[in-house]
């Protein structure tokens, strides 16, 4: 997996997929997001297992270079992201599902990470009456 963010961009997208990531957890995957790197752009997971936030990055806001799934520590990733400078590009790639490295700038990190296949999954798309509503309606 392999892709390149604006910083500011993945950062919104991080803060609400942390909201429900629980930094003491007995289970350790659920103190991570699921990070995947898809055709049509990057999507974030996150949930506590009553609770699950999907956070999507897509078209010219984020450059996929390689297809992949990864899961890291939510509020790690969370922590480097939120101090990195303003206006720069973010990139993330793992090389194999172990290590995640972060790279921004002339700052550089590396993430342990869990198997992608040991994060809970909802079955969200078997609803039979789905919507989506604008964030500003609900305001």
């Amino acid at each position: 997996m392999k892709f390149s963010v604006n910083k500011s961009v993945f950062l919104v997208a991080l803060q609400h997929v942390h909201s429900v990531v629980e930094r003491r957890n007995t289970i350790p995957i659920l103190s991570n997001v699921l990070l995947e790197a898809k055709e049509e752009g990057i999507f974030l997971t996150a949930t506590d297992m009553d609770i699950q936030v999907l956070e999507s990055i897509e078209g010219s806001e984020v450059e996929i270079m390689q297809m992949g799934t990864v899961t890291t520590s939510a509020q790690m990733l969370y922590d480097i992201v939120r101090k990195l400078p303003e206006n720069i590009k973010v990139e993330l790639y793992s090389e194999n599902s172990e290590r995640l490295a972060v790279k921004a700038s002339s700052s550089s990190f590396a993430l342990n990470c869990l198997p992608a296949e040991d994060f809970p999954s909802f079955p969200g798309e078997d609803f039979k009456n789905t919507f989506e509503i604008e964030s500003k309606d609900l305001i």
